[in-house]
């Protein structure tokens, strides 16, 4: 039970939790409500950051607004953004996550738009060379059509750092 994990968790313990749910229907739907939301800003440390499956624009552009609203009241002084990609084996070929970072100690928010630092797996690891991510792709992520721009963007807030 996730909503029952994180609640129980002591506050400030995690860096970043990872919500790979189903759809936001039936058994999933708590795990796109605020109280979740809630639980899972007390659990993390300051800087800490959430990513949660957050539908596909093409058929969800609604309830993403949704969802965004609600995490920019969680997140009211972090920041919030949807960022997407294509799988071609999901409806429409593409999924999408909202991001939401909790400010650091200082006040910084975690700019999720720009890659910190370019991949580099160890020599002989199995990840080299990537053969689908790169910091373009990364930035391209966060690009979106206009129709979802004009609904989403009045909701989403840019880190500072």
């Amino acid at each position: 039970d996730g909503i029952k994990y994180v609640g129980d968790a002591e506050e400030g313990t995690y860096d970043a939790i990872i919500v790979d749910s189903s759809d936001p229907i039936g058994p999933a739907s708590v795990l796109f409500e605020e109280a979740f939301f809630e639980k899972m800003y007390r659990a993390l440390k300051p800087g800490g950051v959430v990513c949660t499956q957050a539908e596909c624009l093409w058929l969800h552009v609604d309830l993403i607004t949704d969802l965004a609203k609600m995490c920019k009241r969680v997140f009211a002084k972090g920041s919030i953004e949807y960022g997407y990609t294509t799988i071609p084996t999901y409806p429409s070929g593409q999924i999408g996550f909202m991001l939401c970072g909790k400010p650091a100690s200082d006040g910084s928010t975690v700019d999720f738009r720009n890659p910190k630092r370019a991949p580099t797996p160890a020599s002989g690891s199995a990840l080299e060379p990537l053969k689908y991510y790169n910091a373009d792709i990364h930035k391209a992520a966060f690009v979106l059509p206009e129709f979802a721009r004009a609904a989403l963007e009045p909701h989403l807030v840019k880190g500072s750092k």
